[in-house]
């Protein structure tokens, strides 16, 4: 009967998460390549081809954060191309061909990732607090516009995002049984973040301080005075185990490119790092255990994040700054991006749970999994991370917030019909909220932006505008041949200008400064491209004012 029951109920699960994968991959239709796929993609076609060194472009720059787990977004074209002999193609022409060689297909590829971590999402949630909590973690899960818009595209926000839930899954599990199979799994997932997202190095340290932190004050691993010098014995076991497991994983990853390579034949660029060389020369001829492209990315992106190389202006509610971030960025971007339904049921379950001392009597068997890694992550992004590019690198916090959200709807029977008709009301508003946005999910504020036209005066950059409205912008201008786009000084008529090059994100924080600080937009274009209509007489009256004219 329970084997019946469970069945049912994962058959729910599948049904939301395939609603999941038509929504995405139906709204990424008309999406265009937005600013970084292209070199996820190309990444990932050098992966396949068993070539990890990093991407040089033009200008001779080494591109920093390209990831392995790119391959997979490359995989279907690799496929559809595969030539087992020379006269034989694996796929012939046909339809699946041209199917598997579609930038969109390669696309799908982190749709089903993200469809992954979404039944992990459920997996999880039910596990902790049964079915109908599992369900609405789904749901929070599934219709989050933050998820759907970057679960579209090629780029590893996401998998960095579900290897980090996957990591943080099996720690409690590991945490419970202590077995070799769920430590080996868990070694294995950590070495695979690795390949995924380089913030994903936290994760080392992170886990191994909540392990110390389970065995320490959970209710069955309390460790005695006289165990600890056994226990210390054990933790060092397994870190040996990790360490091995996810260096191999790592250079698996990477081919093993220059795998090896002495300590002082890296040319570093991170202030950190140079530092640690010069002063440690004794361990230049020491091979380091990982390959090349490895440590230099995660060189490269430290010196990028703190010299603010490599992206535009970071801009937060008209502000701009180059290189250093808003302290709190993410806490503005969240209560502006996130639905605001998910933002009321995730601080009532938190709110729940910090006035009921019987649902914290299981915090550090439990909980504490989902709510520690929410809290260094909120704190070292809002307040030690200069990269503020975007929503996109908070992600990682929403999946274990959601599992945790669950507990809220644990006792759902035992409701009055009130409060669950409210909650109802409460769900009815986010699915309404977030397919309004179809299919601009990238694009999405919640109701605190009600005029969505002003959107651009809170945040920019790729909460707003990376390059993923091009298509629909081609379309406009198709039936719009007089618009000016962009002009190079004060105009008459109809403009469009880009959000980033309106705000000052990116060119020169002047060039647009007229138009945004005298007129307001009338229209946009997939909410990243705004419409102005400018008469005459208003160019006139800014010509003999502040402004000189050409």
């Amino acid at each position: 009967m329970k084997g019946f029951i469970q069945q049912r109920e994962n058959l729910v699960a599948m049904m939301l998460i395939l609603l999941f994968v038509l929504i995405s991959y139906l709204s990424m239709k008309n999406l265009s390549i937005t600013a970084d796929e292209s070199k996820h993609y190309k990444y990932g076609t050098k992966i396949l081809n068993r070539d990890a060194s990093r991407l040089v472009n033009k200008k001779g720059l080494v591109d920093d954060s390209k990831m392995p787990f790119s391959a997979l977004n490359a995989f279907p074209a690799k496929m559809a191309n595969y030539i087992p002999d020379e006269d034989i193609k694996f796929f012939p022409s046909g339809g699946i061909r041209e199917f598997l060689n579609q930038f969109s297909t390669a696309r799908l590829m982190t749709i089903f990732f993200s469809a992954l971590v979404a039944w992990l999402v459920f997996y999880w949630s039910r596990s902790l607090y049964g079915f109908i909590p599992a369900v609405i973690s789904l749901l929070l899960y599934i219709f989050d516009p933050n998820i759907i818009a970057h679960s579209q595209l090629v780029t590893t926000d996401l998998y960095g995002v579900g290897m980090t839930l996957f990591c943080f899954y099996y720690l409690w599990k590991f945490s419970k049984d202590k077995s070799p199979r769920t430590g080996f799994i868990l070694a294995i997932m950590l070495g695979l973040s690795q390949l995924a997202k380089y913030s994903s190095l936290y994760l080392f340290p992170l886990c191994l301080f909540m392990l110390v932190l389970f065995d320490c004050f959970s209710s069955d691993s309390f460790i005695s005075i006289r165990k600890v010098a056994g226990y210390l014995g054990k933790i060092l076991y397994w870190i040996g185990i990790v360490s091995i497991v996810s260096l191999m994983v790592i250079n698996l990853g990477y081919w093993f490119n220059r795998s090896f390579t002495r300590f002082k034949d890296y040319n570093f660029q991170s202030e950190e790092l140079k530092i640690f060389q010069e002063a440690n020369s004794g361990l230049g001829n020491i091979p380091v255990p990982v390959p090349y492209p490895y440590l230099e990315g995660i060189d490269l992106v430290r010196y990028r994040e703190r010299m603010g190389v490599g992206y535009g202006r970071i801009y937060l509610l008209g502000n701009l700054r180059d290189g250093d971030g808003f302290k709190g960025y993410f806490f503005v971007a969240s209560l502006l991006k996130v639905p605001i339904a998910t933002q009321i049921l995730l601080l009532l379950a938190l709110v729940i749970f910090v006035k009921d001392k019987k649902r914290q009597e299981r915090l550090w068997d439990d909980e504490v999994f989902l709510l520690l890694p929410v809290l260094f992550f909120i704190i070292y992004l809002n307040f030690f991370y200069n990269t503020q590019i975007g929503i996109r690198h908070y992600l990682v916090i929403y999946p274990l917030a959601y599992i945790f959200s669950g507990h809220l709807f644990k006792n759902w029977k035992g409701f009055t019909k009130a409060r669950q008709i409210a909650f109802i009301v409460l769900g009815g508003y986010l699915i309404i909220s977030v397919l309004s946005y179809y299919p601009h999910y990238l694009a999405y504020f919640n109701e605190f932006v009600w005029d969505r036209k002003t959107a651009y005066k809170y945040l920019a950059d790729s909460n707003l505008d990376w390059d993923q409205g091009k298509n629909y912008l081609a379309e406009y201008r198709e039936k719009h041949p007089d618009i000016l786009y962009a002009p190079d000084s004060i105009s008459a008529g109809q403009i469009i200008v880009p959000v980033n090059y309106l705000v000052g994100v990116f060119g020169e924080m002047e060039d647009f400064q007229w138009l945004r600080e005298n007129f307001e937009p009338t229209g946009t274009i997939a909410y990243s491209y705004l419409i102005y209509d400018i008469s005459q007489q208003d160019v006139d009256v800014l010509c003999h004012s502040q402004y000189v004219c050409p």
